[in-house]
């Protein structure tokens, strides 16, 4: 008992002990330490900061908020950040008096002045933080003279400097006159500071001076050049953030040697090469961001066990290869962002081991398969696998148990099943994004207390039916509801979304549904009520009549109504509502009416492919997307038209009755992009202004099927980006212009049927990204061939020079150059060749060309990038069947018809497995390729043959027959005896 209360008292009097030292270290405030501080409080705008509004002289100093003193009063650290202070601190305040400051904190405030330069008198710090404090200008020298400074922190915050207040700099002094004291600095933060140095300067700088420097932070410094490996001489150094700066040449491989690196943030430079294996695979690194350097190359081959990674990030750069099962091994992993990049194959299943996970980033590569289930990862946040090739359901996932699922997207991939329903009752997620997949069936199993807090629901583009989910009116709190492309069926009241208050995007369009927008059966005060629905697309629901509630929603910046079978007038109101974005084209309207005000917001307007007729349209002025094409407007083009269409960047008339000359304003327009006057009855020549006036922006000039005559104006500027020139069906004359030459990223040029009168265009050679050239129907003379360097358009896939005059020898040098021929493509999905009209948009420009296809003129609205095309008929070419042509793997259509070509019939024609229509009629072909085909039954019996033989897999039927060759009495391969019994006709070579 008597040793329990010796113990007793013994803790009681160690207790009192610390207490009394503890009271002692901050002594009462000394008075001119006070007199100093209250001066500073004087000087500045604080009537917003909770610190210095409770600073007055009637209380101890010592106890203010943000201040500690030691035992004698004196006051060594002041803490003022984020106290919303202003005004000016100049080299004579009271501040600078504080001579035994041994930390000061000002971050984020203010003070809007010169960087001062009394901070040389508080000799004493050995922390400095004036990051984001509102200094502007020159760092001053007397930074330098702070020696016993351990933590300098000057940074600025990048989206600050957006306001446009100005960088600080470390020009005089530079960053080697700053550091070259301060040889206790441990801590360095200069972020967003314009240094201006290359990688040996500063790199020298630091390592010279700074040998005990563990933390480094200079992003967005402007520091260029590769990194100096005379940087290994810091030895301590354990984060290094590095990013946003113009770094470049090969990844600093030296940085493997930093036994202590935690954290590497190289963010956003430009640097190249492999990333060394030992960077991965470094046992105390935690924090790696390599992204935003798309040439740097690497890959995981193996994580150790136990590594130490917490966050993994090399999104946008030029990693690739496989995930290893080794992943599994980043057991401490929160983050990982790979999206952008070329990883392919499976994701591992031995990504269910990373529970600690809270972000994953996967999009846009090139994933396939199945996934793993994502059920034991429930610290998971955000779940993002877009754009890349996985399949297979995504029921695996008990999606109920992640409680803190946020945002899930799965865009642009090929997931099919049902949608899972736990998902619309999940009490965490924010955004479900299931667009462009292959999901099906309905949600009738959707039942019991849906989310509140799901805001996107994006279920675009996919095979969904059913009748429409009803259930979604009972989420609340949605913002934006996109169902577009998909088989749901039923008759939609548009009433019932008013339940949806918070509704800013509604997307129905492309379904089999039939909207209701009469609001008919609604009493009176419940008319209408959308009050923040901004956009509406309603394309191809049915709909019949213009819904005229719209005209009472005030806020409406987007509507899409296309592809309906509305009837009659374009409502007046609707050019008075501020819509930016209006889309009524496909339907049957006959009339604009002419409004007295017309709405300066809009920018995007499509009305094409309706019956519009008048003497003119009215454009809005500051318009930047215009398409009035498809219509019956009957006028001359306003010869002022391109003096108030100055925002234009697409302008479409195409597919009218437009008359009379292309008047030379339009060159005034000086944002034009593409130009489409096509299919008119335009006549006189063409403007040369066209040309000479030409922006560096201008890709599209379409003229075709018009009557203008004359020749093409030869002025296309130095600098010209010109993609596309079609002229086709006019009655230009004269020659291609030379200066064309100087458009180098033309892909398509077709001048068919004119009568332009010239040899082989040469000259155009340097314009490598020729996909199709079509000359067809002129006088164009002499041989094919271009002296010199023969490398000539790789990428051309489309050419047609029949019905000119071109003699000689089939090109066989200019053949073997046409790459994009001879690649067997087999992409599931095929690009189309377009061009970008608005960045970051979906507006395009759609090539089309016409081909001639076993007799028949075909126009292609769309050019498939895989489509191949050659046709060199009705021309004088002479001499055997080029051997050039048994490369070309991809090709669809060959016709060599009407020409002089002589010897045998190749053998290696069949073996050209995407060809599907072949022509060598009227030619002078020896040799009988086909001497007998006999049917029974439309079963094809082949004669021994070489090229029958080659042939034997594509002809099995009499369909397959006539599919290949076109059995027609007037299109026969002229060498090749046909005999087909008893369903077709005896067809001879008519020599």
């Amino acid at each position: 008992m008597r040793i329990v209360a010796s113990w007793f008292f013994f803790i009681l009097y160690v207790a009192i002990f610390f207490t009394l030292a503890a009271l002692s270290v901050s002594g009462e405030c000394q008075s001119d330490q006070q007199e100093f501080l209250l001066g500073l409080k004087n000087s500045l705008n604080s009537s917003l900061s909770v610190k210095l509004v409770k600073w007055n002289q009637g209380t101890d100093c010592c106890s203010w908020d943000g201040i500690t003193c030691d035992a004698s009063g004196r006051v060594i650290e002041l803490d003022l950040s984020n106290q919303s202070i202003s005004g000016e601190i100049n080299n004579s305040n009271s501040l600078f008096r504080l001579q035994h400051l041994q930390q000061l904190n000002l971050a984020y405030n203010g003070f809007l002045s010169e960087f001062p330069s009394g901070f040389e008198n508080l000799t004493k710090l050995s922390y400095l933080n004036l990051s984001n404090a509102g200094f502007t200008g020159q760092i001053p020298i007397g930074i330098s003279h702070m020696t016993k400074l351990v933590t300098l922190d000057l940074s600025q915050e990048f989206l600050l400097l957006t306001l446009g207040r100005p960088l600080l700099k470390l020009e005089k002094p530079n960053l080697k006159t700053l550091v070259q004291k301060l040889t206790g600095l441990k801590n360095l933060y200069l972020d967003d500071i314009n240094i201006s140095a290359n990688g040996k300067e500063w790199s020298q700088a630091l390592s010279s001076s700074l040998p005990n420097l563990q933390m480094l932070s200079m992003r967005r410094c402007y520091l260029s050049g590769p990194i100096s490996p005379s940087l290994v001489k810091l030895k301590s150094l354990s984060i290094i953030r590095l990013d946003y700066n113009n770094f470049s040449g090969p990844f600093p491989e030296f940085l493997a040697v930093f036994q202590n690196l935690t954290s590497l943030h190289l963010a956003a430079n430009n640097f190249s090469g492999r990333v060394p294996e030992e960077i991965l695979q470094s046992p105390k690194l935690q924090t790696l961001d390599l992204s935003f350097n798309e040439f740097l190359q690497g890959s995981f081959q193996k994580f150790p066990p136990n590594a130490s990674l917490q966050s993994l990030v090399v999104s946008d750069t030029d990693f690739g290869g496989q995930l290893p099962e080794s992943i599994g091994n980043l057991g401490k992993l929160t983050r990982i962002e790979l999206s952008n990049c070329k990883f392919t194959g499976p994701i591992p299943k031995t990504l269910e081991k990373l529970t600690q996970l809270v972000h994953l980033d996967f999009s846009s590569n090139n994933f396939s398969g199945p996934v793993p289930s994502f059920t034991s990862l429930r610290n998971l946040t955000e779940l993002i696998l877009s754009g890349n090739q996985l399949n297979g359901s995504i029921l695996s996932t008990n999606w109920s148990s992640l409680l803190f699922l946020e945002r899930l997207n799965l865009r642009r991939n090929s997931f099919s099943g049902t949608v899972p329903p736990t998902l619309f009752q999940s009490q965490s997620l924010k955004v479900m994004d299931l667009a462009e997949n292959q999901f099906s069936g309905g949600f009738n199993e959707v039942k019991g207390e849906l989310s509140s807090l799901l805001k996107v629901i994006d279920l675009s583009h996919n095979g969904l039916q059913g009748e429409f989910p009803m259930f979604l009116f009972e989420i609340q709190g949605l913002v934006h509801l996109s169902l577009s492309w998909n088989k749901f069926s039923g008759l939609i009241q548009l009433s019932a979304f008013q339940k949806l208050e918070n509704l800013t995007v509604l997307d129905l369009s492309y379904n089999n549904l039939s909207i209701d927008s009469s609001f008919t059966n609604l009493p009176l005060p419940l008319l209408p009520r959308f009050p923040n629905v901004a956009q509406l697309n309603l394309a191809s629901c049915n709909l019949t009549k213009f819904p005229d509630f719209l005209k009472n929603i005030s806020n409406f910046s987007f509507l899409d109504l296309s592809n309906n079978r509305i009837h009659g007038k374009i409502p007046s109101w609707i050019w008075k509502t501020d819509l930016q974005h209006l889309n009524l084209s496909l339907n049957f309207f006959v009339e604009l009416d002419r409004p007295s005000h017309i709405n300066p917001y809009t920018t995007v307007l499509d009305l094409h492919g309706n019956l519009l007729q008048g003497e003119k349209p009215f454009f809005p002025p500051y318009a930047s997307y215009l398409d009035y094409s498809n219509n019956n407007f009957r006028c001359v083009i306003p010869p002022e038209i391109g003096d108030f269409l100055q925002t234009a960047v697409f302008f479409s008339l195409s597919g009218n009755y437009f008359h009379g000359r292309i008047p030379e304003s339009i060159c005034n327009i000086p944002s034009l992009v593409a130009l489409d006057l096509s299919n008119n009855s335009l006549s006189g020549s063409i403007p040369q202004c066209l040309m000479t006036q030409m922006r560096e922006h201008f890709g599209v000039l379409n003229l075709k099927q018009n009557y203008l005559s004359g020749i093409i104006p030869d002025t296309f500027p130095e600098n010209c980006l010109l993609q596309t020139l079609d002229l086709n069906q006019n009655r230009l004359v004269g020659k291609i212009p030379k200066s064309l030459a100087k458009c180098r990223m033309l892909e398509v040029l077709d001048l068919g049927k004119n009568r332009i009168n010239d040899t082989f265009p040469c000259h155009l050679k340097s314009t490598s990204k020729l996909r199709v050239l079509v000359l067809r129907s002129n006088s164009f003379r002499g041989d094919v061939y271009c002296r010199g360097n023969n490398v000539t358009w790789p990428m051309l896939q489309i050419i047609d020079l029949a019905s000119n005059s071109f003699s000689g020898k089939l090109p066989q040098e200019l053949l073997m150059t046409w790459n994009s021929m001879k690649a067997n493509k087999n992409e599931p999905y095929s690009e189309y060749v377009r061009h970008e009209i608005l960045k970051l948009s979906d507006f395009y420009f759609q090539d089309s060309v016409a081909v001639t296809m076993k007799g028949r003129e075909l126009e292609l609205v769309k050019i498939l990038t895989s489509f191949t095309s050659i046709d060199l008929s009705s021309k004088k070419f002479e001499g055997h069947v080029s051997e050039a042509i048994g490369d070309f793997k991809a090709l669809y259509l060959l016709n060599l018809s009407n020409n002089a070509l002589t010897g045998p019939v190749q053998s290696f024609l069949g073996n050209l497995p995407k060809l599907e229509a072949l022509d060598l009629s009227s030619n002078n072909l020896t040799d009988t390729c086909i001497t007998r085909f006999t049917s029974k039954e439309e079963v094809i019996t082949l004669p021994n043959d070489p090229l029958v033989q080659a042939l034997e897999k594509k002809i099995r039927t009499a369909a397959d027959l006539r599919r290949l060759f076109e059995w027609d009495p007037d299109l026969i391969w002229s060498t090749c005896l046909l005999e087909i019994q008893p369903s077709v006709s005896y067809l001879s070579n008519g020599s």
